[in-house]
């Protein structure tokens, strides 16, 4: 969406960002930032530049505009993929596929065969029980072919269903273990939807329309050469003719298609949007706010726009679609009807026998058949490809390369951490939200990093965990590159509580552990729970910690905001990492409640390298240390006592904040946290 004429991004294009952020995988914290407007694009001229077209980003640097990259898998690559899959995971269904491709081809052959040889023994003054004898022998054959044909027809449809929940469960495990900045940014949800829209159409889904449409293809030209042969003893001019009409016909639909692959991208954002407005509008957790502000016209006005922008982009594509068809009929027509033409004459002229002459009339009308069924099944397979491209483009290993000689954990003799000259940013066209940052965190300190919102605190978490790898600069764990261990290893090392609340409909014990029941430890759930001040809650419910931690399952539970932060603390402290990191988890909660919060956890924290993040200074003036950023680097640091000396911006934030607490017990307590 384009900026205003003053600059100011528009609002609904913040709202539709927030919208796909909250939207998918709503287990995942995210953090999506309102892209800024202002990119100046130069048009390139050939004798000018030597690459064909040339903007310059934020930061003044030369990019070159992407050409749309090429389709990565050819039709036969990914029909070959499923067929291996459902040889893996359904054999049954690829012996049925063998099956129907060899019973379709008898039948058919069978079926134009049949009129000429009866009319041959009829003319040929054949006796009444010869003819009943080939009749009825070839009448058998067709009947077992017809009816194993069927039974292998029936019996895949229940197995494809089974295949596209198999693609579904992994295209979701998928989108659990890829890099997490493949699911935080938009590319990447946008991805997602478009790997999930290709199974989404039953039937008509990508995945069965490939297999399905290969059958055909597969049926239709082994009948091809079978009836080409035929034709040709007719005339092979007229085989010619039939398959440059037919290649006609292909050329039109192919052009539909091509068309709605390129609107992919807008239908999947459409897509999105549509969803989350739905979703979000009947979440009984928003409830009392569409209520309260009379949002529900709103998000009925926003759904109304939505569905009638998609309906314009479907018309479009329908559209082309209909004069495909319009070309299809038309070259349909003038094809049967030159060869319909053809053997009139030839029968007239006494060229060919009646029996020839019904032998090469189904012949015509079949191979026509197969050969409308040849071009249209590739331009099925041709639609379908483009979908399972979009599949595989995300099941594919998208993620960052894991390090070839990687270090162990055992490697680190210390946790210490530190950024060296660090520079990063969300994408080419924004600002360093990093920029040549430098923090030094020793093993067993606590720090705490402070400051406005967009200073980029959360940002040096998602560095730090490798969830996002730096434009510049490294990063060390224990003196040693984070670059240098596998990312699940990396992950081990650290014990979060974010911002953004998760706790599954899973029960107590399952939430504090992330474990299954049967891995999970109980007596260190207890612990853990006693430790964080929660366990006295649990004790009350008739199932203990096995309670849900939902109500929409009975005898579940839904826990305050304070006792929510709470279990994420135990959740920490059961994981028992060397590093622990508090990323504003509660923001939600009152100063005095968060100073309190950040104290207990320090407590827990005990021996290990901490990192607290906060907007509200008082709570984190326990910390050995102080950073203080501003645009992407430290500019203060030190001890609470020692930034209140040095009167700087961290001094004029603690006064400020300080003063928002009239009543002096409470600044007193907020002073003295």
């Amino acid at each position: 969406m384009q900026s205003t004429a003053d600059g100011k991004a528009d609002w609904r294009r913040f709202f539709y960002i927030n919208s796909i952020s909250r939207g998918w995988l709503q287990f995942i914290p995210a953090w999506i930032s309102a892209v800024c407007a202002g990119t100046h694009t130069i048009r390139a001229d050939a004798d000018i530049w030597p690459i064909p077209a040339v903007y310059f980003d934020k930061r003044r640097r030369y990019i070159v505009k992407k050409k749309k990259e090429p389709l990565k898998y050819h039709i036969f690559q990914n029909i070959t993929f499923l067929l291996k899959c459902i040889r893996r995971e359904h054999p049954l269904l690829f012996i049925f596929i063998i099956m129907q491709v060899i019973l379709s081809v008898i039948s058919p052959v069978f079926g134009i065969y049949i009129p000429k040889i009866t009319l041959d023994l009829v003319m040929g003054s054949a006796d009444t029980a010869q003819i009943f004898l080939v009749l009825g022998g070839f009448g058998i054959v067709m009947v077992l072919s017809m009816a194993l044909s069927g039974m292998a027809n029936e019996g895949k449809y229940i197995m494809y269903n089974d295949m596209r929940r198999y693609y579904q469960m992994e295209l979701f495990l998928q989108s659990l273990s890829c890099d997490y900045k493949n699911v935080e940014s938009e590319e990447g949800q946008t991805k997602y939807q478009r790997a999930m829209s290709t199974l989404r159409n039953g039937d008509w889904s990508g995945t069965s329309i490939m297999i399905v449409s290969s059958i055909d293809i597969v049926v239709s030209l082994l009948c091809f050469f079978i009836y080409s042969g035929i034709m040709s003893s007719l005339s092979p001019y007229m085989v010619m003719l039939l398959i440059v009409l037919s290649l006609i016909s292909l050329f039109g639909t192919r052009q539909a298609q091509s068309y709605e692959y390129k609107q992919k991208d807008l239908t999947a954002a459409y897509e999105k949007k549509l969803s989350y407005v739905i979703r979000t509008g009947s979440n009984a957790a928003f409830g009392k706010d569409m209520r309260l502000y009379h949002a529900g016209g709103w998000f009925q006005e926003l759904r109304g726009s939505l569905i009638e922008e998609s309906a314009k982009l479907a018309g479009k594509i329908q559209d082309r679609y209909f004069a495909s068809g319009v070309v299809n009929a038309f070259v349909l027509f003038l094809r049967d009807g030159i060869a319909y033409s053809y053997l009139i004459y030839a029968v007239s002229a006494g060229q060919i026998t009646i029996p020839e002459f019904t032998l090469y009339f189904g012949a015509v009308t079949a191979f026509s058949g197969f050969v409308n069924g040849i071009v249209n099944n590739l331009n099925e397979l041709n639609g379908a490809n483009l979908q399972m491209n979009s599949m595989r483009a995300f099941l594919d290993n998208t993620d960052d390369p894991e390090p070839e000689t990687p270090l162990a954990l055992s490697d680190l003799k210390e946790y210490s951490i530190e950024f060296c000259d660090v520079c990063f940013s969300y994408g080419t066209d924004t600002d360093f939200v990093l920029d040549h940052f430098n923090l030094k965190i020793n093993a067993g300190e606590k720090i705490a990093l402070v400051g406005v919102n967009g200073a980029g605190k959360t940002t040096v978490v998602k560095l730090l965990c490798g969830f996002y790898k730096p434009d510049s600069g490294t990063i060390l764990i224990g003196g040693q590159d984070i670059n240098n261990f596998r990312k699940k290893d990396l992950l081990k090392l650290y014990a979060a509580v974010f911002q953004d609340i998760y706790i599954p409909p899973f029960t107590a014990a399952e939430n504090v552990s992330m474990q299954e029941l049967k891995t999970t430890d109980r007596n260190r759930v207890e612990e853990c729970l006693v430790k964080t001040g929660l366990w006295e809650q649990f004790c009350g419910q008739p199932t203990g910690i096995d309670t849900p931690m939902t109500k929409e399952i009975t005898g579940g539970i839904v826990l305050s905001g304070g006792q929510q932060q709470k279990l994420l603390m135990a959740r920490a402290l059961y994981k028992d990492a060397p590093i622990l990191i508090l990323d504003e988890p509660t923001a939600a909660l009152d100063p005095i409640a968060e100073s309190r919060t950040y104290e207990q956890f320090h407590e827990i924290a005990s021996d290990k390298t901490a990192v607290y993040i906060s907007h509200r200074l008082a709570s984190t003036r326990f910390c050995d240390k102080i950073a203080f950023l501003s645009n992407g680097k430290i500019t203060e640091e030190g001890t609470h006592d020692e930034l209140m000396q040095k009167g700087g911006a961290y001094s004029q934030m603690f006064a400020l904040q300080s003063q928002y607490y009239q009543n002096k017990e409470v600044a007193a307590a907020y002073a003295e946290a």
